[in-house]
C-alpha cells in the first residue's frame, strides 16, 4: 500500500500544481490584454490591405511613397510588422517614426485571439502531458513539468506584454510553437526505444557530434557583433551542451572509480579526455565570441568532475582557466565580450557604444518597483533584447518582486528535484547525468540573472524557458524529460549512496543554490531599497556619434514628454522657447540654439536646456516626481501636472549680439586650403556680481527643427561649454594668480632678449629644459615685473615664473580657477615651461576662461556659472584675495591701454580690462586660435566674458574686434 499511496500522492501533487499554473495563464492573460489593449484615438490604418489613397493620407499627402508601400507589399508579401517597411528600404527611419503610430499590421481583436488561442492551448498542452504521462510514469516526480510550464507561461505573457500587438511581430506565437516543439522532445524521451538503447556507451559519439556542431557553426555560423551563435535558423550550441553532458556522464560512469583513485597509473590516460574537455568551452568561447555558453558548460563539468573525485583542485583550476580566458577575451576584445565586462564594471559610465545596456534593464526593474508597472503597461519597450538577454529584468519590471521570485523558486526547484534524482538513480550513468542536466539549467539561469542585475557580465545566453528562442527551449524540455523519466525509473535508495558522493551531491546542491539565492536577494534589493536610487541614476555612454552624453531613465522622459512644457524666459521675460501648436517654437532662432537646445530626436534632442531643465519646465521639482506619475500613470484617477515657465539669466539682446560679432569675425577667416570661411568660434558673457550667464554664443549655428547643414563642420556642437582649445596667453592670469599666492608677486624674471630663451627647471632631482619664445610684437627684452609680463604678454617671463611656482602651486592654481581639463600627472613635470604660458597639453572651454575673468573682476570670488535665474550667488572658490586680483585687474587694463590691445576700445563709453591670447595649435593648417578675456567697466566691473576665434591669428586681431561688438550691445 505504501507504494500505491506514493503514487497518488505524485499525480494529486502534480495535479495540484498544474492547477496553479492554469490560473497563472488565465489572470495573466486578462492582465495582459488589459494592459495591452489600446488607447482611445483613431483607428490605425491596416498596412496590408490600405489602398494607395488611404497610405498617401497616413503618409501626409506623400503619393509617391504610398504608391511604393504597395508595389513593395505586392512583389514581396504582406508585412510582418511596421518597422518590415525600414528593412526593405521601402521608407527611412526618420520617416517611419514619425506616422508608425498611424499603421498596423494586425488589429487589436486578431492579435487578442491569438494570445488566448496560444494560452489556452497550452493549458491544454500541459493538462494533456499530465494525464499521459502520469498514467506510463506514476512514480515520476511531480514538481518538474509544474515548474517548467509557469516558466514556459510567463515568457509567453511577456513577450506578449513587451510588444505592440498591433504594430510588432508576434513573437509570443513563435514562443509557443517553440513549447510545443519542446513538449514533443519531452514524449520523444519517454519513448521505451529511447531507452532501450544502451546510451552509456555512446560516449564517443556524443562526443565527436558536439565537435561537429561546433565546426558547422565555426565555419557557417553567425550573429550579431561577430558573435557566432545561429546556423540554419537553430542555434546548435543548445544542442552541444546536451550532448557534452551525455558524454560526461558516459565517460565518469566508465572512468570515474579509477579518477578517483589518485594512485591509480592508469588514471594518466583517463585525464586526456579530462583535458580536453577543459579545452573544449574555453574554445568554444574564442569561437563564439560569447562567455555564457562556455560558462554554462563549464560549470556543468566542474560540478559533476567534483562529484567524481571530490577534489575540489579540479574545481580551481577550471575556475583559473576560465578566468584567464575571460582575461584574454577581453584584452583582445573578442566579439562584444569586451562591452559586456565594461559595463559590468562601469554600468552607469563607460566608454562603450551601446554600453547603457546593463542600465537600460537596472533601470526597468528600478522603476518596476517592488508592486511592478503590469504585463504591457512597463517600459519594457526601452529595454535592448528584453525578449531574450535581459528579459529577467524586463519580467521584474513587469511582475514586481514576484517575477524574479517566481523564477528563482522554479529554477532551484527543478535544480534541486534533478539533485534528487541522482541520489536515487539506478546506475552511476543515471545518477551523473541527472545531476549534469539539473547543474545546466541551475548554471544557466544563474549566470544570465546574474547578468541582469550587474553581478556578472551579461551573456548572450537565455532564461531558461522564458526567454525568446525555439531553441533553447526545445532543449531545456528535453532535459525536464530525460528527468522526468529518471526520476520513474530511480530505485534505489539515497541512503545506499557512499558518502562521499552523498556529500559530494550535498555540497553541489548548495554551492549552486547559494548564487541563486544572492541573485533573488539582489532582485529584491534593486525592487525595493536600490530602487528609487538607481531609477534616478544618469548613465553616461557614447552616443551614435561617438560622443559621451549623459542619459536620464528613459521612462521618465516619456512621462514627462506627456507634459506641455513652460515657456523659457530671458531676464526680461522675453520669450526664448515657447510651446504652440505644432510643436515647439525659438525665437531667437540660430542665435540661441546652442544654449536653448531643441526638443527634436533627429537632431540629438533633448539638448541644452530643454533637457537640463526639462523637469521644472514639465512643472516637476525633481525627477523624483516623474518617477512618482510614472508608476501612477495607470492608476484610477490620474492627471499630469502642468508645465511652468523657467526664468533665465541670459539677455536675448546680448545673446544676439554675441552670435552676429562671432559669423562677422569668425568669417572673416579664411582656411588657407580651400579659401572658405572657417566661421568657428564662441563667445561667453558673465553677470561678475552673480555668477549668471547673460550670453552663450557659438559658430557655426543652424536653424532648429531643421537639418544639420555640413555635419562636418560640427555645427551642433556647443563651442561655448563644451569646445576645448588651448587657451595660449589667455591663461597667464592664472600663472600670474600662482604667483602672487606663492609670495613672489615682487619678483623680476628674464623677458628674454632677442626673443627667445632656454628655460630650466628641475623636478626631484631630473632637470627639464624647453626653448621658449615670445609672440613677434607682444614682449619686451630685459628683467620685467610682474605687471609689465602681463601687459606685453611676454611667453618667456611666464615660463620662468610657473617654474619658480612648481607644478602643484600651477596645478592647485588652475582648479581653483575651475579649470578642468588639466593635463595628465605624467605631463606636468615636463611641459610645466609651456603650460605656464597656456601652451602643452593644456585645454580649457570658453566658459571655464570667461569663469576665470568674472573670478578676477570680483575680488578673487568664484562663483558657479548658472542660466535659471537665483536669489543669491554661489561662491564654489576663493584662489585670490581681493589685494592680489586688484594686483593682476590694474595689469589687465594696462592691456587695452598700452599693451596687446592697445587703443582697441576707445570707441566705448565704458573702460575695458582683459587678455589677449594666441594660442598655438597642432591641428588643420596651423593658424592660432585668437582669444581675447576680460571685464568691463574696468574700474567697477559688472560683466565678464571670453571669446575664441577659431584659427583667427594673434588675439588683437580677430578676439578683440569681435568683443568690441558685443560690448558695444551691452546696456551698463
Amino acid at each position: 500500500m505504501k507504494a500505491p499511496s506514493r503514487t497518488r500522492h505524485a499525480r494529486l501533487t502534480e495535479a495540484f500544481l498544474l492547477a496553479g499554473v492554469f490560473l497563472v495563464l488565465l489572470f495573466g492573460g486578462l492582465l495582459a490584454a488589459a494592459g495591452r489593449s489600446p488607447k482611445a484615438g483613431p483607428t490605425p490604418l491596416q498596412l496590408n490591405r490600405a489602398t494607395v489613397v488611404e497610405l498617401t493620407k497616413a503618409l501626409e499627402g506623400d503619393a509617391a511613397l504610398a504608391q511604393k508601400v504597395v508595389t513593395d507589399r505586392t512583389q514581396h508579401g504582406s508585412y510582418t510588422d511596421v518597422d518590415a517597411l525600414v528593412r526593405r528600404k521601402v521608407v527611412t527611419v526618420s520617416t517611419l517614426r514619425g506616422v508608425e503610430d498611424r499603421l498596423a499590421v494586425q488589429t487589436w481583436g486578431a492579435a487578442q485571439l491569438q494570445l488566448w488561442l496560444c494560452l489556452l492551448g497550452l493549458g491544454a498542452l500541459f493538462g494533456g502531458l499530465h494525464l499521459h504521462l502520469r498514467r506510463w510514469f506514476p512514480k515520476a516526480d511531480p514538481y518538474l513539468i509544474p515548474c517548467a510550464a509557469l516558466l514556459s507561461v510567463l515568457g509567453v505573457l511577456l513577450l506578449f506584454g513587451l510588444k505592440d500587438p498591433e504594430r510588432d511581430r508576434m513573437a509570443f506565437v513563435s514562443q509557443t510553437q517553440g513549447i510545443w516543439l519542446g513538449a514533443l522532445a519531452l514524449l520523444a524521451t519517454t519513448l521505451p526505444a529511447f531507452w532501450s538503447r544502451p546510451l552509456h556507451r555512446y560516449g564517443y559519439v556524443y562526443a565527436l557530434s558536439a565537435v561537429g556542431l561546433i565546426a558547422l557553426l565555426g565555419v557557417f555560423g553567425g550573429g550579431q557583433g561577430g558573435v557566432k551563435l545561429n546556423l540554419l535558423g537553430f542555434q546548435p550550441v543548445e544542442v552541444v551542451k546536451i550532448l557534452l553532458v551525455f558524454f560526461l556522464a558516459s565517460y565518469l560512469a566508465d572512468r570515474g572509480r579509477a579518477l578517483a583513485d589518485m594512485s591509480s597509473q592508469a588514471k594518466r590516460a583517463d585525464l586526456y579526455p579530462l583535458l580536453a574537455m577543459y579545452a573544449l568551452p574555453l574554445a568554444l568561447f574564442f569561437l563564439l565570441k560569447d562567455l555564457g555558453p562556455a560558462l554554462v558548460l563549464f560549470g556543468a563539468f566542474l560540478a559533476l568532475l567534483y562529484l567524481v573525485t571530490s577534489r575540489g583542485a579540479f574545481v580551481w583550476l577550471g575556475l583559473v582557466a576560465l578566468g584567464l580566458g575571460g582575461w584574454v577575451g577581453y584584452v583582445l576584445k573578442f566579439g562584444v565580450f569586451h562591452t559586456r565586462v565594461e559595463m559590468w564594471l562601469h554600468p552607469w559610465d563607460n566608454a562603450e557604444r551601446g554600453g547603457d545596456q546593463l542600465a537600460l534593464g537596472l533601470w526597468g526593474m528600478a522603476t518596476g518597483g517592488p508592486v511592478g508597472a503590469g504585463i504591457g503597461l512597463g517600459g519594457t519597450r526601452f529595454i535592448p533584447r528584453g525578449g531574450s538577454d535581459l528579459a529577467f529584468a524586463a519580467l521584474g519590471e513587469e511582475l514586481g518582486l514576484l517575477g524574479p521570485f517566481a523564477v528563482c523558486l522554479c529554477l532551484i526547484v527543478l535544480f534541486w528535484r534533478g539533485i534528487a534524482i541522482a541520489r536515487r538513480a539506478s546506475s552511476d550513468f543515471e545518477r551523473y547525468l541527472a545531476a549534469g542536466l539539473a547543474t545546466l539549467t541551475g548554471v544557466q539561469g544563474m549566470v544570465i540573472m546574474a547578468g541582469c542585475l550587474g553581478l556578472l557580465p551579461l551573456t548572450g545566453i537565455s532564461l531558461p524557458l522564458v526567454a525568446f528562442g525555439k531553441s533553447a527551449i526545445v532543449m531545456t524540455w528535453f532535459s525536464i524529460g530525460v528527468l522526468y523519466v529518471l526520476s520513474h525509473r530511480a530505485e534505489r535508495d539515497a541512503d545506499a549512496l557512499p558518502p562521499y558522493l552523498s556529500q559530494g551531491l550535498t555540497r553541489l546542491s548548495w554551492a549552486l543554490t547559494i548564487p541563486l539565492g544572492v541573485c533573488l536577494i539582489a532582485a529584491l534589493a534593486a525592487q525595493t531599497v536600490q530602487a528609487n536610487g538607481r531609477a534616478l541614476t544618469e548613465v553616461r555612454v557614447p552616443d551614435a556619434d561617438g560622443t559621451v552624453r549623459r542619459h536620464r531613465n528613459p521612462r521618465l522622459l516619456a512621462i514627462g514628454n506627456d507634459i506641455p512644457r513652460g515657456r523659457l524666459l530671458d531676464r526680461d521675460g522675453t520669450p526664448l522657447a515657447e510651446t504652440v501648436e505644432g510643436g515647439r517654437r525659438y525665437p531667437l532662432g540660430p542665435a540661441a540654439v546652442h544654449v536653448i537646445g531643441v526638443l527634436s530626436p533627429a537632431l540629438g534632442g533633448p539638448t541644452g536646456l530643454e533637457a537640463e531643465l526639462a523637469a521644472p519646465l514639465r512643472g516637476l521639482s525633481g525627477w523624483d516626481e516623474a518617477l512618482a506619475l510614472w508608476r501612477g500613470k495607470d492608476l484610477p484617477g490620474f492627471s499630469l501636472p502642468k508645465g511652468r515657465d523657467v526664468s533665465l539669466t541670459l539677455d536675448s539682446a546680448l545673446q544676439q549680439a554675441a552670435q552676429k560679432a562671432l559669423i562677422k569675425w569668425a568669417g572673416k577667416v579664411k582656411d588657407r586650403k580651400s579659401g572658405k570661411p572657417k566661421q568657428a568660434g564662441a563667445a561667453v558673457v558673465i553677470d561678475v556680481a552673480t555668477g549668471g550667464i547673460l550670453a552663450a554664443a557659438t559658430a557655426p549655428t543652424y536653424e532648429p527643427g531643421q537639418p544639420i547643414p555640413n555635419p562636418a563642420l560640427a555645427p551642433q556642437l556647443n563651442r561655448a561649454t563644451m569646445g576645448l582649445y588651448p587657451p595660449g596667453s589667455a591663461f597667464k592670469p592664472v600663472t600670474a594668480a600662482a604667483l602672487l599666492a606663492a609670495g613672489k608677486g615682487d619678483a623680476r624674471f628674464s623677458g628674454g632678449q632677442g626673443g627667445h630663451e632656454t628655460v630650466w627647471w628641475k623636478i626631484r632631482n631630473e632637470a627639464y629644459s624647453r626653448k621658449v619664445t615670445n609672440d613677434e610684437g607682444e614682449a619686451l627684452g630685459g628683467s620685467l615685473t610682474l605687471s609689465e609680463a602681463l601687459i606685453h604678454s611676454s611667453n618667456i617671463y611666464f615660463a620662468h615664473a610657473g617654474t619658480a611656482v612648481g607644478v602643484e602651486g600651477l596645478r592647485e592654481m588652475s582648479g581653483k580657477f575651475g579649470l578642468t581639463h588639466l593635463p595628465k600627472d605624467t605631463q606636468w613635470p615636463r611641459e610645466l615651461a609651456d603650460l605656464s604660458y597656456g601652451q602643452g597639453s593644456l585645454l580649457v572651454t570658453p566658459l571655464e576662461l570667461a569663469g576665470v575673468a568674472q573670478t578676477l573682476a570680483n575680488g578673487g570670488k568664484r562663483l558657479r556659472p548658472h542660466y535659471p535665474l537665483r536669489e543669491a550667488p554661489e561662491v564654489v572658490a576663493t584662489p585670490l584675495t581681493p589685494e592680489q586680483a586688484k594686483v593682476i585687474n590694474k595689469a589687465l587694463r594696462g592691456v587695452t591701454t598700452r599693451g596687446t590691445a592697445q587703443g582697441r576700445f576707445e570707441s566705448l563709453p565704458f573702460s575695458v580690462a582683459g587678455k589677449t591670447g594666441t594660442a598655438q595649435t597642432s591641428n588643420g593648417d596651423g593658424m592660432s586660435h585668437s582669444w581675447f578675456i576680460g571685464f568691463a567697466p574696468a574700474e567697477n566691473p559688472k560683466i565678464a566674458f571670453a571669446v575664441v576665434i577659431e584659427n583667427g591669428g594673434y588675439g588683437a586681431k580677430s578676439a578683440v574686434p569681435a568683443v568690441r561688438d558685443i560690448l558695444r550691445a551691452w546696456k551698463p
